[in-house]
């Protein structure tokens, strides 16, 4: 296969564009153009350009642009489909106008500096991958077949004599496509109307494209459609954050193996939150597991000693392993085990708990999930606990936090745990992988980002039901979302829905006073940014932060408690029945609110509205019940502060036994009453 030559691309590109005139009128026979075919001088170039390799894979004359041998070590995320584009899908556009985006293309992927803008950053300068250009290009296509299909209305005849180049659509018909196109004017479409627009084009069109696209106007409600798909609504979050912890503890307990989110415990006795399982499992039966679902499998029983214990029962006189139905008829009575479905379920559910977790609180990119290795993705990193990813990276980009080594806190250490000890019954060491057991004639695979939605559709649907699994619309990019939308809660005084929040920051200030990230321990928001380099996407993430704040304790129809909650209500009532009567919505006040900024004091379980004046010195404002309704006349409770009433509920109730604690009994017990009446008056359930 012949090597690329810029300089040779870029010439016949130019060509091109130099001699349209004579080239439009052939124009139907560029596909069957052959190199003994009688062309005019000027454009003798042509065959050369039809059969110009573009990729390693693929000709210019082709529809299908293959670039998956062109990408060296592609992540498994972006392998496939997305190193393709198929012309074939846009068939509304004209040939010659196709013709044109080609030749663009193809510069954008050989020539990326060319399109950069005038001052460009040192960190900026590596090679734009060719996954990132396609994605580019296919929204662009997506829209110039609409604009061409709008068009079309007009009679094919007339297009096809009035619209001979991209340069030739008019600026009013591209508005009239914007204003109903159907999908989202994303990021992707608004690069590729940067290239459309940049001076460089010209030498590839021939002439530039005078229309402005910043000022068009696109669909909003397709946009906000594309907003509320970015991160877990919280009440969805706290289900997989609490479904996956307790999961992963039960699992680690029923093995007695040492528990080191000693928190997570704590909440998981105090709510007694085991599973109710109708079987006998301990490290006995996943020992006898392991070695069925390897033996069924076909592996040795060589291989199978070295992975777990061999039973003596499971052996005939001469130390043979009988045929596997036998071995599982032994198990059934060995751990009570009526159905192994029921075993192969709850394990299952242990593994997809134990991925969700890392995911959840790593904020780690899909590609960068499907590289983690079970066996070697814990290290210890000037003395922290970290999670690598075997992630391929271009060896130009600057590794940063959340880019390189995440921090394990005790929860991810505990997930891990538990996948390593589930892996062997797979013989696959990628954290996400198929849940199968992998053939003894096959290499263990890891997912691409289509098989990590599936592996988490099928958890979420268990979790949160398939109903809201569906509106959800999931995309891997969620998980990283949601851990910067949460960080940037708990910057503005808002509870973390779950308790494992607070140990992710404690260790994030450790590992960047380290200078990975800075030289002192940063904010939560500060965080949040560093996992979300996008301006414009932090911005709004950090701004439904701000709205969410100021509903929860300002929204007129919310649920408080405390001496001052039905005043409180009423006062917000008369301020929003006044803007509401001029034609502001509820959303619309919120807004205005977060632009002011309110002066409510959140102190975890509370909203202290006390002032100076009224404030009472003999009410105790000290310890895990402050701001307690029950105790304090300033105090205001909202659904907001449910996760530390929780907390309070947990840390008292883990205390009710203990050595030591024998003479506080009461003063306990008092304790997780006044919690547990304080989280069901705000609908909480409490065992």
């Amino acid at each position: 296969m012949e090597n690329y030559n810029i300089d040779a691309s870029v010439s016949l590109v130019k060509s091109f564009a130099q001699n349209k005139t004579v080239l439009i009128p052939i124009i139907e026979q560029f596909n069957e153009l052959k190199n003994d075919m009688e062309l005019p001088a000027t454009v003798s170039w042509l065959p050369s350009l039809l059969n110009l390799q573009v990729t390693k894979k693929s000709q210019f004359h082709e529809n299908v642009w293959d670039y998956n041998e062109d990408y060296l070590n592609p992540p498994k995320s972006v392998q496939g489909a997305k190193l393709r584009i198929n012309f074939n899908d846009y068939p509304c556009i004209p040939n010659f106008v196709m013709t044109e985006i080609k030749c663009l293309l193809h510069m954008c992927v050989l020539t990326p500096m060319a399109f950069k803008k005038t001052k460009v950053k040192k960190e900026d300068r590596i090679s734009t991958r060719p996954n990132t250009v396609i994605a580019h290009f296919e929204a662009g296509l997506r829209y110039i077949d609409k604009v061409f299909q709008d068009l079309s209305s007009l009679g094919q005849e007339f297009i096809n004599e009035r619209f001979q180049s991209l340069t030739d659509v008019l600026d009013n018909d591209f508005r009239t496509t914007a204003k109903c196109f159907e999908y989202v004017a994303g990021n992707e479409l608004r690069k590729f109307l940067y290239y459309l627009t940049h001076p460089y084009t010209k030498n590839i069109l021939g002439s530039c494209i005078e229309v402005d696209f910043e000022s068009m106007e696109w669909p909003e409600h397709k946009q906000k459609q594309r907003e509320a798909k970015r991160y877990f609504a919280n009440e969805d979050f706290e289900k997989l954050a609490l479904h996956s912890t307790f999961t992963v503890i039960d699992f680690l307990t029923r093995l007695s193996k040492d528990v080191e989110d000693k928190t997570a415990l704590k909440h998981f006795n105090a709510f007694n939150k085991r599973r109710d399982l109708n079987f006998n499992f301990n490290e006995s039966t996943l020992n006898d597991y392991i070695l069925l679902r390897l033996w069924s499998k076909g592996y040795s029983q060589g291989f199978i000693a070295s992975k777990c214990h061999v039973p003596r029962e499971f052996c005939d006189p001469f130390g043979n392993l009988y045929p596997h139905r036998e071995v599982r008829n032994i198990m059934n009575g060995k751990h009570n085990i009526r159905h192994f479905d029921h075993v192969r379920n709850y394990i299952n559910q242990v593994y997809y708990s134990s991925a969700i977790i890392t995911a959840l609180l790593t904020g780690m990119r899909p590609e960068e999930l499907s590289e983690i290795r079970i066996s070697s993705c814990l290290v210890v990193h000037e003395g922290y606990d970290v999670l690598v990813s075997n992630v391929k990276k271009n060896d130009f980009e600057n590794l940063k936090l959340f880019d390189d080594k995440w921090v394990a806190i005790a929860i991810i250490k505990d997930a891990i745990k538990a996948a390593s000890m589930i892996s062997p019954l797979k013989n696959n060491d990628f954290l996400f992988s198929n849940v199968n057991t992998v053939s003894p004639t096959k290499a263990a695979t890891n997912m691409s980002s289509s098989g990590i939605k599936h592996f988490i559709d099928n958890y979420l649907n268990v979790v949160l039901g398939k109903e809201r699994t569906k509106s959800i619309k999931f995309n891997s990019y969620m998980f990283r979302h949601s851990l910067a939308y949460q960080l940037h809660r708990i910057e503005l005084g808002l509870p973390f829905i779950s308790f494992q929040l607070k140990h992710v920051v404690d260790r994030v200030g450790k590992y960047t006073s380290f200078g990975s990230s800075s030289g002192t321990t940063l904010g939560y928001g500060e965080i949040a940014e560093n996992i979300i380099a996008n301006k414009s996407m932090n911005k709004s993430i950090r701004r439904d932060a701000e709205v969410e704040r100021i509903k929860t304790v300002m929204d007129p129809d919310g649920v408080y408690v405390g001496p001052n909650a039905k005043e409180h209500k009423v006062r917000l009532n008369k301020v929003f029945q006044g803007y509401m009567e001029v034609g502001y919505t509820k959303d619309e006040i919120f807004d205005a609110m977060a632009d002011q900024g309110m002066a409510v004091i959140n102190v975890g379980t509370g909203f202290c509205f006390g002032g100076m004046e009224d404030y009472d010195e003999s009410i105790p404002c000290i310890g895990s019940l402050r701001c307690n309704p029950i105790r304090c006349k300033n105090a205001i409770v909202g659904k907001a502060n449910i996760p530390k009433w929780k907390e309070v509920y947990a840390s008292n109730t883990a205390l009710l036994g203990k050595d030591g604690y024998e003479d506080r009994k009461s003063q306990l017990l008092e304790a997780i009453e006044e919690a547990k009446q304080v989280l069901i008056y705000l609908g909480e359930a409490v065992d």
